[in-house]
């Protein structure tokens, strides 16, 4: 039976949903090939918070239906990206006895998980995942993958993720109302690193900044693990709002500006370049100097990047971080954008698009750009879940066929030795 992986992210500026097939190679390795997409400008979404869940109801079900449309397949359930200024996160440790007759089980994993889970939380937050940044088996640290270890005592240092219960609460039924079930809500920034962060990257130390359109989400990872993420309340509408606000111009005609003309580096601008628009209290279009425009869209920047760089540096991982910052997400594509971020953060900074090195095939050329890298993220986050399922049921079979074999083995040498 052919399994389908679909993801739905909605975003300030868009909903996207994505549909994808699952499939095997002949070392039994997964892919995904996409079949359908779906996508809406968002309305009752402001910076990743549901503001108005009627219309927010109506653009993911149409959404939804233009992917079931171009996949010609029903979404039964998806991963769903979830992000905003409500979001917050801590590190937690968590302990559990292990039977050193059978190792390190499952059960021994999620009662280490369950352990780091139990911290107090403000009233109306609630968790949203718990993720094993390393493990200790006997006091051994930064151990990957622990099941099946011969132990007596496991220790996780985990990463937990908390949300606003009202707005997970108003996320997921803008969802529920389409009769999807949601396999898991997923952080946005780490579904971003599923598409763009090389691993390398991950291992030696690196962010990645997703800049929205109404948050900018920044996720730290050392050493493969993830150890600190922060979601700012501001993207790419404040780029636009200054525009809009710097010219007497309507939102709209700042956005256009923004996409046709818009950089951050005025520098780069003939300084006799002109363009023409329409703004309030005027019957015919007005010209306006490009490298003007382009000044505000500096100024507002430098002013993010800056904000991003007190937040690496608060963090206490920046020194940790030799690979840098990759940028994703939509406002992430205004030209000059990462010499800017070199120029303010002083370290290395690229570009993060989903590309040809993932298991993933029948990405369009929209799809292939930063501003997608979320949408694409999340259907990696559900492949690698059912990957990491497959181990884990593996390594679980592995770790019981040895545990009857041990038992074999004493069996025989009580049989043999004198009572």
């Amino acid at each position: 039976m052919q399994e389908f992986i679909s993801a739905i992210d909605i975003g300030t500026t868009k909903i996207c949903a994505l549909t994808a097939a699952v499939t095997h190679d002949s070392l039994g390795r997964l892919s995904l090939q996409v079949l359908g997409q779906g996508q809406t400008p968002s309305r009752g979404i402001r910076r990743g918070v549901v503001i108005n869940v009627g219309e927010a109801i109506a653009c993911v079900g149409e959404a939804v239906e233009k992917c079931e449309q171009d996949s010609g397949e029903h979404i039964l359930s998806a991963y769903v990206g979830i992000a905003g200024s409500h979001i917050t996160t801590l590190n937690s440790k968590g302990v559990s006895p292990v039977d050193a007759r059978s190792g390190v089980t499952g059960q021994d994993m999620q009662r280490a998980l369950e352990g780091a889970r139990a911290v107090a939380l403000p009233q109306n937050q609630e968790i949203i995942h718990t993720i094993a940044r390393q493990w200790t088996v006997d006091g051994q640290s930064e151990v990957q993958q622990p099941l099946g270890m011969s132990a007596y005592r496991l220790e996780v240092d985990a990463h937990i993720v908390t949300g606003s219960t009202t707005a997970v609460t108003n996320l997921t039924q803008c969802v529920l109302a389409q009769n999807i079930d949601i396999d898991e809500l997923v952080l946005e920034p780490l579904a971003a690193n599923e598409a763009v962060l090389r691993p390398e990257e991950r291992r030696m130390g690196v962010a990645v900044v997703d800049m929205g359109g109404g948050t900018t989400d920044i996720a730290i990872f050392v050493e493969d693990g993830l150890c600190h993420t922060v979601i700012l309340d501001m993207g790419g509408n404040h780029l636009t709002n200054d525009v809009a606000v710097g010219l007497h111009a309507p939102f709209e005609t700042a956005e256009e500006l923004k996409l046709r003309y818009g950089s951050v580096l005025p520098e780069r601008v003939a300084e006799d370049e002109k363009v023409w628009a329409s703004v309030f209290g005027e019957k015919s279009e007005l010209s306006f100097s490009r490298r003007f425009i382009s000044e505000i869209l500096e100024a507002r920047a430098t002013e993010i990047f800056e904000i991003i760089g007190a937040k690496l540096e608060d963090s206490g991982f920046y020194d940790r971080m030799p690979a840098g910052v990759v940028l994703t997400g939509g406002a992430s594509q205004l030209p000059g954008m990462t010499e800017l971020a070199r120029r303010v953060l002083g370290m290395p900074v690229r570009i993060g698009t989903p590309s040809g090195r993932l298991p993933i095939t029948g990405l369009n050329r929209n799809l292939q750009t930063p501003a997608y890298s979320t949408s694409v993220g999340l259907l990696l986050w559900g492949l690698h879940e059912d990957a990491r399922a497959v181990h884990r049921r593996f390594a679980a079979d592995q770790a019981g066929n040895h545990s009857v074999w041990v038992g074999n083995v004493m069996q025989w040498l009580r049989n043999l030795l004198p009572g």
